[in-house]
């Protein structure tokens, strides 16, 4: 299933891109809305193993910097106060931290959990990307689309993405008033 929304997902932004070439772009808002409800069902779907690798990598890392607390010290403000501090402080972290120098075993061991988190992130941010990209897409909107077809498009674009169903019938219901 999250397969098919993925591939869904590409689609719809393929077909927005192609509204978007023709400046269509009520019909571009509408295609990124379908698109941002696919990436918003896959990261919806995929969020309870998102937040027990989250979990996972909190504690490697925990475990992994033994005594380090997670605020500043001292030292490292005096670092960045002095000048060049920035990079002396960064340097210094690198070469003791022991997932860069020497502790490739504790990111070989994570590995998993970071691409399973990085990809969950990659969904959520096109999900992010798609709506930005739909509420652009109808504010150039330069065709005169009328109330009535700027308000059913504007209506699916309030939509959420746990309402499917009632998203494409209201998406048909908008296309069809917008003349797509």
């Amino acid at each position: 299933m999250l397969q098919m929304y993925c591939e869904t997902a590409k689609f719809f932004e393929f077909c927005a891109h192609d509204y978007e070439r023709l400046k269509k772009m009520a019909a571009a808002a509408l295609a990124y809305k379908c698109a941002e409800v696919a990436y918003f069902k896959v990261a919806y779907y995929k969020n309870g193993s998102a937040s027990k690798d989250r979990v996972e990598l909190q504690g490697a890392l925990d475990a992994a910097v033994p005594g380090e607390s997670p605020s500043s010290s001292a030292s490292d403000v005096d670092n960045l106060n002095n000048q060049g501090g920035f990079d002396k402080a960064a340097s210094a972290k690198a070469a003791s931290s022991p997932q860069i120098a020497g502790g490739h075993a504790i990111a070989a061991k994570n590995r998993p959990y970071v691409m399973r988190l990085l990809t969950f992130t990659n969904h959520v941010n096109c999900a992010i990307e798609a709506t930005r990209k739909s509420r652009n897409a109808i504010a150039a909107s330069n065709v005169d689309l009328g109330k009535d077809g700027m308000c059913s498009v504007r209506k699916v674009l309030d939509f959420n993405f746990h309402n499917v169903e009632g998203l494409l019938s209201t998406g048909r219901q908008s296309l069809n008033s917008i003349g797509q």
